[in-house]
Protein backbone atom coordinates (compact mmCIF):
# COMPACT_ATOMS: atom_id res chain seq x y z
CA UNK A 1 0.00 0.00 0.00
CA UNK A 2 1.46 3.36 -1.00
CA UNK A 3 1.52 6.21 1.46
CA UNK A 4 0.33 9.64 0.49
CA UNK A 5 2.86 12.31 1.48
CA UNK A 6 1.67 14.75 4.09
CA UNK A 7 0.49 17.99 2.58
CA UNK A 8 2.79 20.94 3.18
CA UNK A 9 1.56 23.24 5.97
CA UNK A 10 -0.19 26.36 4.78
CA UNK A 11 0.75 29.87 5.82
CA UNK A 12 -2.17 29.82 8.25
CA UNK A 13 -0.86 26.61 9.81
CA UNK A 14 2.59 28.13 10.25
CA UNK A 15 0.98 31.08 12.04
CA UNK A 16 -0.96 28.72 14.29
CA UNK A 17 2.28 26.88 15.17
CA UNK A 18 3.94 30.18 16.09
CA UNK A 19 1.00 31.17 18.27
CA UNK A 20 1.04 27.79 20.00
CA UNK A 21 4.74 28.17 20.79
CA UNK A 22 4.15 31.66 22.21
CA UNK A 23 1.30 30.41 24.37
CA UNK A 24 3.41 27.61 25.82
CA UNK A 25 6.63 29.61 26.32
CA UNK A 26 5.16 32.91 27.45
CA UNK A 27 1.45 32.86 28.28
CA UNK A 28 1.34 29.59 30.21
CA UNK A 29 4.38 30.46 32.29
CA UNK A 30 3.17 34.04 32.79
CA UNK A 31 -0.13 32.80 34.21
CA UNK A 32 1.72 30.62 36.69
CA UNK A 33 4.18 33.36 37.67
CA UNK A 34 1.27 35.80 38.12
CA UNK A 35 -0.43 33.43 40.59
CA UNK A 36 2.86 33.03 42.48
CA UNK A 37 3.23 36.84 42.66
CA UNK A 38 -0.27 37.19 44.09
CA UNK A 39 0.38 34.44 46.67
CA UNK A 40 3.55 36.24 47.78
CA UNK A 41 1.69 39.52 48.27
CA UNK A 42 -1.20 37.90 50.15
CA UNK A 43 1.30 36.22 52.47
CA UNK A 44 3.49 39.24 53.10
CA UNK A 45 6.48 38.16 50.97
CA UNK A 46 6.73 41.51 49.24
CA UNK A 47 10.25 41.24 47.84
CA UNK A 48 9.26 38.10 45.94
CA UNK A 49 5.96 39.70 44.95
CA UNK A 50 7.76 42.44 43.02
CA UNK A 51 10.26 39.98 41.50
CA UNK A 52 7.50 37.66 40.22
CA UNK A 53 5.18 40.53 39.24
CA UNK A 54 7.85 41.97 36.95
CA UNK A 55 8.49 38.64 35.25
CA UNK A 56 4.83 37.76 34.82
CA UNK A 57 4.08 41.10 33.19
CA UNK A 58 7.25 40.91 31.09
CA UNK A 59 6.10 37.58 29.61
CA UNK A 60 2.58 38.86 28.92
CA UNK A 61 3.94 41.91 27.10
CA UNK A 62 6.32 39.79 25.03
CA UNK A 63 3.44 37.46 24.14
CA UNK A 64 1.42 40.43 22.85
CA UNK A 65 4.30 41.51 20.63
CA UNK A 66 5.02 38.04 19.24
CA UNK A 67 1.39 37.15 18.50
CA UNK A 68 1.02 40.46 16.68
CA UNK A 69 4.05 39.98 14.46
CA UNK A 70 6.59 41.98 16.46
CA UNK A 71 9.93 41.03 17.97
CA UNK A 72 10.05 40.37 21.71
CA UNK A 73 13.84 40.54 21.68
CA UNK A 74 14.90 43.79 20.03
CA UNK A 75 13.11 47.15 20.09
CA UNK A 76 12.64 49.36 17.05
CA UNK A 77 15.71 51.37 18.00
CA UNK A 78 17.88 48.23 17.90
CA UNK A 79 18.33 47.90 21.66
CA UNK A 80 17.37 44.74 23.56
CA UNK A 81 14.17 44.68 25.60
CA UNK A 82 15.68 42.36 28.21
CA UNK A 83 13.42 42.67 31.30
CA UNK A 84 12.55 46.35 30.80
CA UNK A 85 8.80 46.72 31.42
CA UNK A 86 8.74 50.37 30.42
CA UNK A 87 10.30 49.67 27.05
CA UNK A 88 8.07 46.63 26.42
CA UNK A 89 4.91 48.50 27.39
CA UNK A 90 5.83 51.39 25.09
CA UNK A 91 6.15 48.90 22.20
CA UNK A 92 2.76 47.38 22.98
CA UNK A 93 1.25 50.87 23.17
CA UNK A 94 2.27 51.42 19.55
CA UNK A 95 -0.05 48.63 18.43
CA UNK A 96 -2.81 48.92 21.06
CA UNK A 97 -2.80 52.34 22.69
CA UNK A 98 -6.60 52.52 22.49
CA UNK A 99 -6.93 49.31 24.51
CA UNK A 100 -4.62 50.14 27.43
CA UNK A 101 -5.23 52.31 30.50
CA UNK A 102 -3.12 55.41 31.01
CA UNK A 103 -3.92 55.86 34.72
CA UNK A 104 -4.71 53.33 37.44
CA UNK A 105 -7.69 54.72 39.32
CA UNK A 106 -9.48 53.06 42.20
CA UNK A 107 -12.29 50.71 41.07
CA UNK A 108 -15.68 51.85 42.31
CA UNK A 109 -16.35 48.53 44.07
CA UNK A 110 -12.97 48.29 45.82
CA UNK A 111 -13.08 48.92 49.56
CA UNK A 112 -9.57 49.90 50.60
CA UNK A 113 -8.40 52.55 53.06
CA UNK A 114 -5.43 53.73 51.04
CA UNK A 115 -5.28 54.38 47.32
CA UNK A 116 -3.15 56.71 45.24
CA UNK A 117 -4.03 57.16 41.58
CA UNK A 118 -0.93 56.47 39.53
CA UNK A 119 -0.02 56.48 35.85
CA UNK A 120 0.71 53.09 34.35
CA UNK A 121 4.11 54.40 33.29
CA UNK A 122 5.02 55.28 36.87
CA UNK A 123 3.72 51.96 38.20
CA UNK A 124 5.84 50.06 35.68
CA UNK A 125 8.87 52.14 36.62
CA UNK A 126 8.39 51.11 40.26
CA UNK A 127 8.04 47.46 39.24
CA UNK A 128 11.23 47.75 37.21
CA UNK A 129 13.07 49.17 40.22
CA UNK A 130 11.68 46.89 42.92
CA UNK A 131 11.62 43.69 40.85
CA UNK A 132 15.00 43.93 39.10
CA UNK A 133 17.42 41.05 39.42
CA UNK A 134 19.70 42.62 42.03
CA UNK A 135 16.80 43.22 44.37
CA UNK A 136 16.41 39.46 44.76
CA UNK A 137 19.10 40.07 47.38
CA UNK A 138 17.29 43.12 48.80
CA UNK A 139 20.11 45.41 47.69
CA UNK A 140 17.71 48.32 47.17
CA UNK A 141 15.00 47.37 49.68
CA UNK A 142 11.34 48.01 48.95
CA UNK A 143 8.37 50.13 49.89
CA UNK A 144 5.10 48.21 49.53
CA UNK A 145 1.69 49.83 49.28
CA UNK A 146 -1.55 47.84 49.77
CA UNK A 147 -2.95 48.99 46.41
CA UNK A 148 0.00 47.55 44.46
CA UNK A 149 -1.69 44.14 44.21
CA UNK A 150 -4.82 45.69 42.67
CA UNK A 151 -2.75 47.80 40.30
CA UNK A 152 -0.91 44.71 39.10
CA UNK A 153 -4.24 42.94 38.52
CA UNK A 154 -5.54 45.87 36.49
CA UNK A 155 -2.46 46.09 34.26
CA UNK A 156 -2.22 42.34 33.72
CA UNK A 157 -5.92 42.08 32.89
CA UNK A 158 -5.62 44.76 30.21
CA UNK A 159 -2.38 43.32 28.76
CA UNK A 160 -3.47 39.68 28.85
CA UNK A 161 -6.53 40.55 26.78
CA UNK A 162 -4.18 41.66 24.01
CA UNK A 163 -2.49 38.26 23.66
CA UNK A 164 -4.42 37.62 20.45
CA UNK A 165 -3.88 38.66 16.81
CA UNK A 166 -5.61 41.99 17.23
CA UNK A 167 -6.41 42.59 13.56
CA UNK A 168 -7.52 39.04 12.76
CA UNK A 169 -11.23 38.09 12.60
CA UNK A 170 -12.62 37.40 16.06
CA UNK A 171 -14.75 34.51 14.77
CA UNK A 172 -12.07 33.11 12.50
CA UNK A 173 -13.34 31.37 9.36
CA UNK A 174 -16.66 30.25 10.79
CA UNK A 175 -19.39 30.23 8.16
CA UNK A 176 -22.00 31.12 10.78
CA UNK A 177 -20.03 34.05 12.22
CA UNK A 178 -22.43 36.80 13.40
CA UNK A 179 -20.07 39.50 12.10
CA UNK A 180 -16.62 40.02 10.63
CA UNK A 181 -15.23 42.13 13.46
CA UNK A 182 -11.61 41.84 14.52
CA UNK A 183 -10.35 41.10 18.01
CA UNK A 184 -9.47 44.78 18.31
CA UNK A 185 -13.01 45.89 17.45
CA UNK A 186 -14.51 43.39 19.87
CA UNK A 187 -12.25 44.62 22.67
CA UNK A 188 -13.26 48.22 22.04
CA UNK A 189 -16.98 47.39 22.02
CA UNK A 190 -16.98 44.55 24.58
CA UNK A 191 -13.93 44.88 26.84
CA UNK A 192 -14.31 41.42 28.43
CA UNK A 193 -15.19 39.56 25.24
CA UNK A 194 -11.72 38.13 24.63
CA UNK A 195 -11.08 36.99 28.20
CA UNK A 196 -11.57 33.25 27.66
CA UNK A 197 -10.38 33.30 24.06
CA UNK A 198 -6.83 33.94 25.25
CA UNK A 199 -5.21 30.50 25.38
CA UNK A 200 -3.42 28.48 28.09
CA UNK A 201 -4.94 26.75 31.08
CA UNK A 202 -5.37 29.81 33.28
CA UNK A 203 -9.02 28.99 33.82
CA UNK A 204 -8.08 25.48 34.80
CA UNK A 205 -5.89 26.96 37.52
CA UNK A 206 -8.77 28.99 38.93
CA UNK A 207 -11.47 26.42 38.17
CA UNK A 208 -12.23 22.93 39.43
CA UNK A 209 -8.94 21.53 38.20
CA UNK A 210 -6.91 23.85 40.38
CA UNK A 211 -6.17 23.30 44.06
CA UNK A 212 -7.91 25.40 46.67
CA UNK A 213 -4.63 27.15 47.48
CA UNK A 214 -3.99 28.08 43.84
CA UNK A 215 -7.57 29.30 43.31
CA UNK A 216 -7.35 31.48 46.40
CA UNK A 217 -3.96 32.89 45.39
CA UNK A 218 -5.31 33.71 41.93
CA UNK A 219 -8.72 35.12 42.87
CA UNK A 220 -8.74 36.65 46.35
CA UNK A 221 -9.10 40.43 45.92
CA UNK A 222 -8.66 40.01 42.16
CA UNK A 223 -11.56 42.14 40.93
CA UNK A 224 -10.78 41.95 37.17
CA UNK A 225 -10.55 38.14 37.00
CA UNK A 226 -12.72 36.81 39.82
CA UNK A 227 -16.43 36.00 39.35
CA UNK A 228 -18.77 38.74 40.54
CA UNK A 229 -20.04 36.61 43.45
CA UNK A 230 -16.58 35.57 44.71
CA UNK A 231 -16.11 36.01 48.48
CA UNK A 232 -12.86 37.94 48.85
CA UNK A 233 -12.82 38.48 52.60
CA UNK A 234 -10.68 41.26 54.03
CA UNK A 235 -7.30 42.42 52.77
CA UNK A 236 -4.76 43.85 55.18
CA UNK A 237 -4.49 47.55 54.50
CA UNK A 238 -1.10 48.29 56.02
CA UNK A 239 2.02 49.21 54.09
CA UNK A 240 5.48 47.77 54.55
CA UNK A 241 9.05 48.80 53.80
CA UNK A 242 12.57 47.50 54.28
CA UNK A 243 15.66 49.68 54.10
CA UNK A 244 18.44 47.81 52.25
CA UNK A 245 21.35 46.52 54.29
CA UNK A 246 23.87 48.41 52.14
CA UNK A 247 22.23 51.66 53.18
CA UNK A 248 21.99 50.72 56.85
CA UNK A 249 25.52 49.38 57.13
CA UNK A 250 27.49 51.51 54.65
CA UNK A 251 25.84 54.36 52.81
CA UNK A 252 24.36 56.04 55.88
CA UNK A 253 27.87 56.39 57.37
CA UNK A 254 29.31 57.62 54.09
CA UNK A 255 26.65 60.34 53.95
CA UNK A 256 26.34 61.21 57.64
CA UNK A 257 29.83 60.60 58.94
CA UNK A 258 31.71 58.28 61.31
CA UNK A 259 33.34 58.98 64.66
CA UNK A 260 36.86 57.65 64.16
CA UNK A 261 39.38 57.19 61.36
CA UNK A 262 39.53 53.44 61.90
CA UNK A 263 35.72 53.22 61.55
CA UNK A 264 35.81 54.99 58.20
CA UNK A 265 38.77 52.91 57.00
CA UNK A 266 37.08 49.65 58.05
CA UNK A 267 33.91 50.54 56.17
CA UNK A 268 36.00 51.50 53.12
CA UNK A 269 37.54 48.01 53.27
CA UNK A 270 34.04 46.54 53.24
CA UNK A 271 33.30 48.55 50.09
CA UNK A 272 36.35 46.95 48.45
CA UNK A 273 35.26 43.49 49.65
CA UNK A 274 31.79 43.94 48.17
CA UNK A 275 33.06 44.97 44.76
CA UNK A 276 35.61 42.15 44.66
CA UNK A 277 33.37 39.36 46.00
CA UNK A 278 29.77 40.08 44.95
CA UNK A 279 28.31 40.31 41.44
CA UNK A 280 26.95 43.85 41.18
CA UNK A 281 25.72 46.07 38.39
CA UNK A 282 27.88 49.01 37.21
CA UNK A 283 25.41 51.43 38.84
CA UNK A 284 25.66 49.74 42.25
CA UNK A 285 29.45 49.51 41.96
CA UNK A 286 29.57 53.22 41.23
CA UNK A 287 27.45 53.95 44.29
CA UNK A 288 29.68 51.82 46.52
CA UNK A 289 32.83 53.39 45.10
CA UNK A 290 31.35 56.83 45.75
CA UNK A 291 30.62 55.78 49.33
CA UNK A 292 34.18 54.52 49.70
CA UNK A 293 35.49 57.88 48.49
CA UNK A 294 33.44 59.71 51.10
CA UNK A 295 34.62 57.34 53.82
CA UNK A 296 38.27 57.85 52.95
CA UNK A 297 37.82 61.63 53.08
CA UNK A 298 36.39 61.14 56.57
CA UNK A 299 39.29 58.85 57.51
CA UNK A 300 41.87 61.49 56.55
CA UNK A 301 39.93 64.20 58.38
CA UNK A 302 39.65 62.09 61.56
CA UNK A 303 43.32 61.10 61.31
CA UNK A 304 44.38 64.74 61.31
CA UNK A 305 42.22 65.43 64.35
CA UNK A 306 43.48 62.32 66.13
CA UNK A 307 47.10 63.13 65.24
CA UNK A 308 47.55 59.96 63.20
CA UNK A 309 49.07 59.53 59.80
CA UNK A 310 45.94 57.86 58.49
CA UNK A 311 45.68 55.78 55.41
CA UNK A 312 45.40 57.15 51.91
CA UNK A 313 43.83 55.09 49.09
Amino acid sequence: MTQTPNAAPSAGQFTAIKHDIVKELFLKTADQTYVVARWCFLNGLYLDFYWNALHALEKYLKAVLLINGQSAKVAADGTAYSHDLEKLFAAVQLIASDLLPATLTRPADLQIQHWRDESVDNFLKRLNDLGRAENRYNIFGFSQQPEDLHKLDMVIFSVRQLCVPLDAPFWGRRQDAPNDKTFRQMLVEHPRSVLRRVGTKFYDLIGRKGTIAVREAALIHNLPFAPADYDHGELRSGSSADNPVLYRRLLVYADNGTQYAEDAEGLADICDWLIESVQLSPAVKAEINAAKGKLMVQARRHARREGKAGRVH
